[in-house]
This record gives C-alpha cells, structure tokens and sequence, in this order.
C-alpha cells in the first residue's frame, strides 16, 4: 500500500533532514508519495516580496507560490528523493504564507490530507516542542484542542548512515499499541528492518510476556514474520535513559513510541503529557524519533 508522507522543508538547504531520512531508511523499490510543505514566516522581511516569485513549469506538481529563498531546496529535495528512485509524479510541494502559526498551520494540512505521518526536520521539531513542555496560555490551549494532533510525528536529525532497524518502545498503554500499528504499517514491505520491542520494566517483571504478545499479534496483522521481531526487556530507574542507551548499544535508525505513555492520556489538554517523549526530542541524536498520539 502506497505511504502518504508530508514532509516540512525550510529555507535552508542543509536541513532537508527529513528527506534525507526517507532516502537512507527506505528500500529503493518502495513507492511513496511525498508532499513537501513550506511555510514562509510571516515576520520574514522579504516574505511578501519573495510571495511574489512564481515557480514555472506546470509539470512540477507545485500548489501554491514558491517563495525564492526555498526554491534550492526544492531543488535539492527532488533530486534527493528522483535519486532513490521516486517518480516525480509522486512528489507535490505546497508553499503558503504562515496564517495562524508555523504548528497549527502544519496541524492544518495535515487534517488536510490523508497522511500517514508528519515529518519534521531537527530544526522544525523544536516548534513543536511547546506543545508538551510550554506553559500555554489559553490562546495556544485553544490552539492544540482544535488542531489535536492525531498523525505520527517523526522527528529527523541528520542521519547517520549505517543506521538500521526500529526500537520499538512499549508501556501497556494505548498509545503504545497505536505505535505497534504505525510501525507495523510503514515497515510491512521493508523486509531489511527488524523490529526490537523494549519495555522497561519498573516493578515486578512480570508484564512485559503480556504486553509483547499483543504487539507481536498487531505486527504479524501487519505481514511481520516472526523473524524480523525481537524482545527485550529490562529494568531501568529512569525510562529515556535506558532508552538512550538501548538505542545506542542497537545503532538503530529509528525509535518509535506512543507519545503520551501510560495513564497519560487525559492530561493532554492540561499539556502535562509526553514526560518521556519530551526528553527524548532534547537528548537524541543521530535517530529518528517517531511519536504516535
């Protein structure tokens, strides 16, 4: 089945890091279609100017005007992803003016479209951050109950090559298992993955076996073969650290988790939730993060 990727891409042409993420992890054979969106800030000096610079051709796939500052990376992200072997006709690029915020713009297309998830450059996710951690007032409260975030975030730093497989972080809670499912989905036909399920165990050890069960049972819905899944369970004081180093002693490409974890879930309107994904965004490096609501 065909993957619907919106991709947020800057001015900056060093910073196409979700790109380059889809280009390092993904087989070459796979068949995705690629929305590249960019938002021209409203406080840019020159955004009403560069507004006004039209992207010429009609067999680019563009919607809307292209801003001059982010036609290299425009450029750049095409002829990264024709390299790996995507057709053109799979990749379209919006460009608007930022109407109510770069997060809640970025929230509204993604309603928009049937996007299976949203992803972010390095530099992006840090707008990001304040939905979990930023003492909002009621106008950013506001904000986030109406554009409930309700796609996978994945969140790109530069990777690194070598780079592979998933580390898939499970708690029992719901979100967790949506994670299962989002990485069950995108990995079906990506047999050059494996897929590790961590959970950290903090009492007596004696969930993880139930917990593995269900995600596994959730995989194979997935065409996961026993073989591309492995277990690990662990104890550890502190969730994101044991994590970080799991993630490290593994070298994976990607860590996936829920992104309001156990009993959390109905503390997102008071923006108390995503203790564990929060810290992970500010610590990881070299590994995409993928969050799941």
């Amino acid at each position: 089945m065909e993957k619907q990727f919106l991709v947020t891409i800057s001015n900056d042409i060093d910073n196409l890091f979700g790109v380059k993420f889809i280009c390092s992890f993904f087989n070459k054979k796979s068949e995705h279609r690629v929305t590249l969106l960019h938002i021209c800030r409203r406080d840019s000096d020159d955004m009403t100017k560069t507004l006004m610079g039209k992207w010429e051709g009609p067999a680019d796939n563009i919607e809307g005007q292209v801003t001059a500052g982010v036609r290299r990376s425009i450029h750049k992200a095409k002829e990264l992803l024709s390299q790996n072997k995507m057709s053109i006709e799979h990749i379209i690029t919006k460009t608007v003016a930022e109407r109510y915020g770069k997060v809640k713009d970025i929230l509204s297309e993604s309603s928009k479209g049937l996007y299976d998830t949203i992803i972010l450059g390095r530099r992006a996710s840090y707008s990001m951050q304040w939905m979990f951690e930023r003492s909002a007032d009621e106008t950013v409260q506001t904000m986030i109950k109406d554009s409930r975030c309700t796609s996978p975030l994945w969140i790109c730093p530069d990777p690194e090559l070598g780079r592979k497989n998933v580390l898939l972080c499970l708690d029992g809670s719901e979100n967790a298992y949506r994670a299962v499912d989002h990485v069950g989905f995108i990995l079906s036909d990506q047999d050059q993955h494996t897929i590790t399920m961590l959970h950290v165990e903090s009492g007596t050890g004696k969930e993880s076996e139930k917990i593995f069960q269900r995600a596994e049972a959730i995989l194979k819905e997935h065409n996961i073969g026993s073989e591309r899944i492995l277990r690990n369970s662990t104890w550890g004081v502190s969730v994101p650290r044991t994590i970080l180093g799991e993630i490290e002693k593994g070298s994976y490409a990607v860590v996936a988790l829920g992104m309001f974890g156990k009993g959390q879930g109905l503390l997102r309107d008071l923006n108390l939730a995503g203790g564990t994904t929060l810290k992970l965004i500010s610590k990881i490096e070299k590994v995409t993060l993928w969050c799941c609501p």
